[in-house]
Parts: structure tokens; C-alpha cells; sequence
């Protein structure tokens, strides 16, 4: 097991060996095998959800020309009833299914990253006839739901290029699933007019990996634009068994909160094939459901995201120095590499990031509500953002002698969208969300740090960035 990211990344083939060439299309199977790990969550059952997944996924699968639909549900911490209800959902699906417990004692939640390297390295060992075992492999959550022509256009875009490893849909954030398919299942949605837009039509991701290493900066402000996410992701199933044959679990299990494997996992897709995005393949994606369990997820995403600046550096994979991203009106996205001596960081909208500060600052003064938001971690929360203070300051003071800021130095990002606008009023881009995430930033960056009275040596400040629509 690769236990730090150098070792999980270093495993894997280097793509100047060879490009990747899939194998002629079978006729005999061209079904796809969705992979869903699903628990009993402390705030609620997922039952619903579950079901209007495996709901959508079969129409979806019926959409793509009755492609073959196989069901692998891995049972990642069930209660006795859910599991009970999950065995009558699949009994009677009409697809070829299994359930697999979770690996470890019973009753203990393994993160996603576990549950879907116990899901691959199942169908690793069944026969290639197995009718588990299909062509495509689809990535789902029990929360998610994709679009009943998602398959299709995911499909189609995968089989029209032989170098495609995986097909990453367009995931949007929705509060409830029922509602977002609509009573007859289908999206609350206008049909599609003959042809396909020019924004909807196929193209090819950059990927996080670049000359100078991982793109952590642009992968951290505009991911699912960058790399992907794993979320309805369908990738060619037998090439990631024999990756994972060769060079061990495909998923990243060590992150300290158990998220952002997404971000690791789409690097070694990329290292194997090509990464494509399919904007008219729609997945959605149902978002917490209070304030509180959206701050706790976000808390997690931004301490993982902190923490991953650390063992990227320590693997060697990062451009060394300090880098802003900043949006400039008028003019587009500006980054900006400066050399802060033994210091190596991203700033992610700096603007954004003062807002932030100052929220957190105010919640911190007052230990009664920073205790009810974040519990013991309160203390940490309040030393990362006085932290955070001190590095956003060092940033404002261009007079500073030891930072060599200069024209040459900055560059816009033409590859990057236009800043779009929050929507406040949502739970996963809301105010909560913009707290829990940088929070974690600063908790994350904080442990980061060898000695308490300097700069971090490694930090990582700032949230996904909306992107403005594109041109109708």
C-alpha cells in the first residue's frame, strides 16, 4: 500500500512509455458496471437517495440504447434496516448486482477512497465473462442522480477517441434529487433542441499535471474545469484493472479527512489516457442539508486541500514559491509567482480570502459561537486564521524586500473562465460553506507549521471559484 502521496503517485506509468490505445469496441459488451459506496449517515438515512440513483442510473442506461446496466454497491456502514431496504431495491432492479461489505470491523465507516478500492479490487478478481463485470465503469454516489442521456453522450464520447481513458460529466449542485428529477424521473429541465451547443460539445481536460508539476492552484479554483471529479465519471474498466494489477489501489486512502481524492485520482487517469469533459452530460450532485453538516464538509475539503500542499511539495511535484491567483476586472484571472524565501503556498482570490478572514476573525472573538461552530477544534480554527491574517498581510506589502515580485513574474490565465457570482443562497456555495472551507484552509495550513512565531512553510487559502456561464 502507498501509503505517501511521492510513493502513490510515483507507481504509476509515466506517459512518455506509451500512449494509451483502447481495444476495438466489443459488441458483446458494451454494458457498464456502476460503482456506488453508500452508509447510514449520523444525520440520516440515504435510503431515497440511494434509490432515485440506481433509479436514474437505470434510465439512463435504458436511454443509451438498453445498454447493459450491472449494479456493485458497496455497503460502507449500513444499518440493519437500510441494508435490509437495499436489498429489496436492488431484488427487484432487474440488474445484475452484489452488495459488498466494506472491508474492516463491522460497523465502522471506511472513507469513499476505501470503499471504492474495495469495489475495484473485487471486480479485479472476477471473471471477465462475470456478468458484474462490464466494458464502462460508472462512479456514483448514493447521493447523486445522473441525467437520463448522460450515459449516452458519456459513452459516445469515450468510443469516438481511442486515447480517452474517462468521460467526466458537467455535476451540478442540487438540494433535493426527487426534485431535480421531477415526478416522472426525468429533469426538471427544458428538452434539448435539435443539435448540441457549442458549450456543450466535448472537450479535452488539461489535467492536473503539468511540466512544473501539479497544478494545484488551478485544480483547487476551478476543479471539475481542470481535472474532473470522480462523480459520474466513466472510465474504460479494464485498463484500470490492469493499473491497478501493476501498481496497486487507484484511490488515495491516507488524506487526513478522508476527502479530495478526486484531485489525486484524476493524475493517474491522466498519466493513462486522456481526460475528456461532456458539459451536455448532466450528473447531479444533492448538497448537504443544514448549515452545520455543510460546514463540517467543507471544514474537511479545506483541510485536505491545505494538507495536500504539504505532501505534494515533500513528493517534489509542486512549482516551489508562493502563488495568487486574483481576479483582475476587465482583464481576467492574474497569477502571480512570487519567491517568499522558505515559504510555498497558493492564494486562491485574495479578495475573497480578506472577506473570509475578517468573518472568521469576528466568529473567533467570540468564543461562546466559536465553540458552538466548530466545537473543540475552536482554539485551532482561531490560531490558523491569525495566521491567515499574517500571510494575506505579507501579500498586500509589495515594499516588502524579501518578496521579488515583477512583471515577469505575473501572467493572465487565459485558460481560466471569467469569475462568476456566488450563489449565497445555497448550501454548498453559501456563507457556511465559504467559513467551513477556509477555516479548514487555516486549521490545515496551521498544522502545517514547525514553528509557530513564522510563516507556514507550505499553506493552502481559498475555495473553488464560480465561473461566469459561457457565451449563448
Amino acid at each position: 500500500m502507498n501509503t505517501t502521496v511521492s510513493a502513490y503517485l510515483g507507481a504509476r506509468p509515466d506517459p512518455r512509455a506509451g500512449a494509451f490505445r483502447a481495444s476495438p469496441a466489443c459488441a458483446d459488451d458494451m454494458g457498464v458496471t456502476a460503482l456506488v459506496p453508500t452508509y447510514t449517515a449520523a444525520d440520516g438515512d440515504r435510503s431515497a437517495s440511494l434509490r432515485l440513483c440506481v433509479g436514474a442510473a437505470r434510465a439512463a442506461a435504458r436511454q443509451a440504447g438498453d445498454m447493459p446496466l450491472a449494479l456493485l454497491v458497496v455497503d460502507n456502514g449500513l444499518s440493519p434496516a437500510a441494508a435490509r431496504r437495499l436489498g429489496e431495491l436492488l431484488s427487484t432492479s432487474g440488474c445484475a448486482y452484489h452488495v459488498l461489505p466494506a472491508p474492516g470491523p463491522v460497523g465502522q465507516r471506511y472513507a469513499a477512497a476505501q470503499a471504492r478500492n474495495a469495489g475495484l479490487a473485487f471486480l479485479g478478481e472476477l471473471p471477465a465473462d462475470s456478468p458484474l463485470r462490464h466494458r464502462y465503469l460508472l462512479f456514483l454516489d448514493d447521493d447523486t442522480a445522473p441525467a437520463p442521456d448522460s450515459l449516452a453522450l458519456l459513452r459516445e464520447a469515450l468510443d469516438a477517441r481511442d486515447h480517452a481513458i474517462a468521460a467526466c460529466p458537467r455535476v451540478v449542485p442540487v438540494a433535493d434529487l426527487a426534485h431535480w428529477l421531477g415526478t416522472a424521473g426525468q429533469p426538471a429541465r427544458t428538452a434539448r433542441t435539435a443539435g448540441r451547443a457549442p458549450a456543450d460539445q466535448p472537450r479535452r481536460l488539461a489535467g492536473p499535471l503539468t511540466e512544473a508539476g501539479y497544478d494545484l492552484l488551478s485544480v483547487t479554483s476551478h476543479g471539475s474545469l481542470v481535472t474532473g471529479r470522480t462523480v459520474g465519471l466513466l472510465v474504460r474498466l479494464d485498463p484500470v484493472l490492469d493499473l491497478i494489477r501493476a501498481h496497486g489501489p487507484l484511490f488515495y486512502e491516507h488524506t487526513p479527512y478522508g476527502s479530495s481524492e478526486d484531485m489525486l485520482v484524476m493524475a493517474v487517469l491522466s498519466r493513462l489516457g486522456e481526460l475528456w469533459r461532456v458539459p451536455g452530460a448532466t450528473v447531479a450532485d444533492e448538497a448537504r442539508s443544514t448549515p452545520g453538516s455543510t460546514l463540517r464538509q467543507q471544514f474537511a475539503w479545506g483541510y485536505d486541500h491545505a494538507w495536500l500542499a504539504r505532501a505534494l511539495a515533500e513528493a517534489n511535484l509542486l512549482d516551489a514559491g508562493v502563488h495568487v491567483l486574483g481576479w483582475r476586472p476587465g482583464t481576467g484571472w492574474e497569477h502571480t509567482h512570487a519567491d517568499w524565501g522558505a515559504c510555498n503556498g497558493f492564494l486562491i482570490n485574495p479578495a475573497e480570502l480578506r472577506l473570509a478572514h475578517r468573518l472568521l476573525t469576528a466568529i473567533g472573538d467570540d468564543q461562546g459561537v466559536a465553540a458552538e461552530m466548530f466545537g473543540a477544534t475552536a482554539p485551532r480554527v482561531a490560531a490558523g486564521t491569525h495566521l491567515l491574517g499574517r500571510v494575506l498581510a505579507r501579500w498586500q506589502a509589495g515594499a516588502d524586500p524579501e518578496c521579488r515580485e515583477g512583471p515577469a513574474l505575473r501572467r493572465i490565465r487565459t485558460d481560466l473562465p471569467p469569475l462568476g457570482s456566488r450563489d449565497w443562497a445555497s448550501m454548498r456555495d453559501g456563507m457556511d460553506a465559504l467559513i467551513g472551507h477556509v477555516a479548514g484552509n487555516a486549521v490545515g495550513s496551521l498544522d502545517n507549521c514547525t514553528d509557530p512565531a513564522a510563516l507556514p512553510p507550505f499553506f493552502l487559502y481559498g475555495a473553488r471559484q464560480p465561473a461566469a456561464p459561457p457565451p449563448a
